[in-house]
């Protein structure tokens, strides 16, 4: 097999802006990372996995202040949020870098300042310009089509005039070019390596600083508290701090420069031109490579809250499970190309090809193993042309992982077990068996052998699948060199289907007369008996500055329910209103006073907004199409499992919205989140 020198591996990925809730381009960055990470250490490489958040800036402040919230308290809050979805989707990464973090951070960026000092690189002018408040950076006329920014079309451009600190980029262009051309520092793929190029040619010096009058939150400009870090300094730097920059230089050493620093092309210039000049600057080797993936579209368009075509991880991962959400991810993008991703391709894809084709060979060959030799294999059939051409394949996919050309180290997995079905197939050993019994038991050890190697092929992309797959191997932690046809005299544990078809109420019969008698016979249990209640009464927590005492009236019963809505609404605001109440919820007591129930209510990391109904009665019944409410009683935390999301200020669960008999609830002030 491929051979690789064993050493070590240090890759990063962009840092998530957490002002609001993590979307689906979050969660195809972090995994195509993780199956980088995942696919070195496989190699016997000591990775160092880097991810993070980027936590100063307007927007953040903003934000805060709008909840009413203190600014560590909201991001907190946020960052958490990003931490569930990385822990959902199994991403594997050893470091969290938060910009906000004054231990570990703040040391390397004040460093790195004074390094752009000492080399004369930054110096202070009156500037005005074009700023964009939602990429908070500066424009030129250039970069806007019809004067707004392409990546933020609905928000207004505005004229800036301000004393800030700059940076020499213009020094630098020629030098980073000679770099980027020679593939001293390797831009990947060639799409963004000449696109960056031609973006050279005219880099002008870049405004590096803001008066902490514009920008409050942030880190003080050394020698200078009237200025704050711009973005470029503060945040690009978290890949040198959290490897030890400005406070473990031995740390440092040993992990820098970076072999891989995985980004989106929307911040391009940012990483491929702003970057490696500082670096440069302040006398730092460079990245060793820097891989730009595209966009993941929607319906052909950027997914964003103006086109509404938003997709949300933790919904699709409640819906199709971990390992098919991330299987969808690993081959939805070409290299040097967007990718689409729609829910009828996720489906149509993992039940051909993850399930019909690479789980359906490896469970029959590890059940008519168990079944016809006791789960022992001796020999294998010395079949030279499959050998051969599974491991040119093998050689192949090694090469496209090193080259995070994914999508295709996929499919090239994917043909490996279509010929290891077609072998088994065509050899017919059910027949064989009865003829030439040793001749069926060698078929079976190639077989078998196939499908060790697939396992490790995998793992990548489905660690689960793999873990799963080598355990019913009676075997573990295999890693590349383990990838041969040398498997014998061994004996497996029982085979068991890995991933089975997905199957949606709404794609087994589209036909509108036959939906409703399909969804009785399929209806499934709701975990959660919801109903409408009216507030009735709203009294200030004697004990809690954030919560609400609520008198609520749910038809034929009277309750008391404990919310922190305070920062959120006024007491006028929610008196007589109709909401949505978990009444199967454990009763509990908050602060000292029982909460008798839970309201649900939607967030987006910005607001957060109660669901309510209009036209239902206090005590009516709310309900997802195809589903029965459990009248079982259950606790917070069983509650905290289930993913309900907010998609265009409706709730869904499962893709069915929740509803009463007479109209669908509706999720005030937030459009796009989650329930909680």
């Amino acid at each position: 097999m491929t051979k690789f020198k064993k050493k070590k591996f240090y890759i990063t990925t962009a840092i998530a802006y957490p002002n609001s809730a993590p979307h689906l381009g979050h969660a195809l960055e972090i995994v195509h990372s993780d199956i980088a990470a995942r696919f070195h250490r496989l190699l016997g490489k000591d990775v160092h996995f880097q991810t993070g958040t980027d936590e100063h800036g307007l927007k953040n402040w903003q934000s805060a202040q709008k909840q009413g919230k203190e600014i560590l308290e909201f991001l907190d809050h946020n960052v958490s949020i990003f931490k569930d979805l990385y822990g959902k989707l199994d991403i594997s990464y050893d470091y969290f870098v938060r910009t906000s973090d004054k231990k570990i951070h703040y040391p390397g960026v004040i460093k790195l300042w004074k390094e752009l000092v000492k080399s004369g690189d930054l110096y202070k002018k009156n500037y005005r310009g074009l700023y964009c408040t939602g990429c908070e950076a500066f424009k030129t006329e250039k970069e806007l089509k019809g004067g707004k920014c392409p990546n933020h079309p609905n928000k207004d451009i505005e004229t800036v005039e301000e004393e800030n600190y700059f940076f020499r980029l213009s020094k630098y262009r020629e030098g980073i070019a000679g770099k980027i051309k020679s593939d001293e520092f390797k831009v990947i793929p060639e799409i963004r390596k000449n696109e960056v190029l031609s973006f050279l040619k005219i880099a002008e010096d870049i405004s590096f600083s803001r008066p902490k009058s514009s920008l409050p939150w942030g880190i003080p400009v050394p020698d200078d508290e009237s200025q704050i870090m711009y973005v470029w300094c503060d945040a690009l730097s978290n890949y040198i701090t959290g490897a030890g920059y400005g406070r473990d230089e031995k740390q440092f050493k040993e992990l820098w420069p970076a072999d891989i620093e995985i980004i989106g092309k929307d911040i391009l210039r940012f990483h491929a031109a702003f970057w490696p000049a500082m670096l440069i600057s302040a006398k730092i080797p460079l990245p060793r490579q820097l891989f730009v993936h595209g966009f993941i579209l929607s319906k052909g368009a950027k997914m964003g809250k103006s086109t509404g075509n938003v997709i949300e991880p933790f919904e699709q991962i409640e819906k199709f499970g971990v390992e098919p959400f991330r299987f969808y991810l690993a081959g939805v993008m070409p290299l040097g190309s967007d990718g689409e991703y729609s829910e009828e391709l996720l489906i149509e894809r993992v039940n051909k090809e993850l399930v019909a084709n690479l789980s359906n060979f490896c469970y029959r060959t590890l059940s008519f193993l168990n079944k016809n030799f006791n789960g022992e294999i001796k020999g294998i059939d010395d079949d030279k042309i499959i050998i051969d051409e599974i491991t040119k394949k093998i050689k192949d996919i090694g090469v496209h992982y090193e080259n995070y050309n994914l999508n295709i180290a996929l499919n090239e997995i994917l043909a490996i077990s279509a010929i290891g079905n077609k072998y088994f197939q065509d050899s017919e050993p059910w027949k064989l068996i009865k003829e030439d019994k040793d001749k069926a038991h060698k078929i079976l050890g190639l077989s078998l052998n196939i499908v060790k190697n697939l396992s490790i092929l995998i793992e990548p992309i489905l660690p689960e699948f793999s873990s799963k797959l080598q355990k019913q191997l009676n075997l573990s932690n295999l890693k590349w060199k383990d990838i041969d046809f040398k498997l014998k005299n061994h004996k497996i544990g029982k085979g068991e289907i890995l991933v089975k078809n997905i199957e949606l109420k709404e794609t087994i019969n589209k036909n509108p007369i036959k939906k409703k008698s399909i969804d009785e016979k399929i209806k499934k249990i709701f975990p959660l008996n919801l109903k409408v209640a009216e507030i009735t009464d709203i009294q200030n927590h004697p004990n809690a500055d954030k919560l609400y005492v609520l008198q609520i009236d749910l038809g034929n019963e009277k309750r008391q329910l404990v919310a922190g809505l305070r920062e959120d609404y006024a007491i006028e605001e929610l008196k007589n209103k109709k909401i949505i109440v978990i009444t199967n919820l454990k009763h509990a007591k908050l602060r000292g006073v029982e909460s008798q129930g839970m309201l649900l209510a939607g967030e987006d990391g910005e607001h957060v907004g109660v669901l309510t109904v209009d036209k239902s009665e206090a005590g009516e019944k709310v309900y997802l199409e195809g589903y029965e409410n459990s009248a079982k009683e259950l606790d917070y935390d069983e509650f905290a499992k289930l993913t309900i999301m907010v998609k265009n200020n409706h709730a869904v669960f499962q893709g069915k919205e929740l509803k009463t008999d007479k109209e669908i609830v509706h999720v005030e002030k937030v459009k796009d989140g989650k329930v909680k």
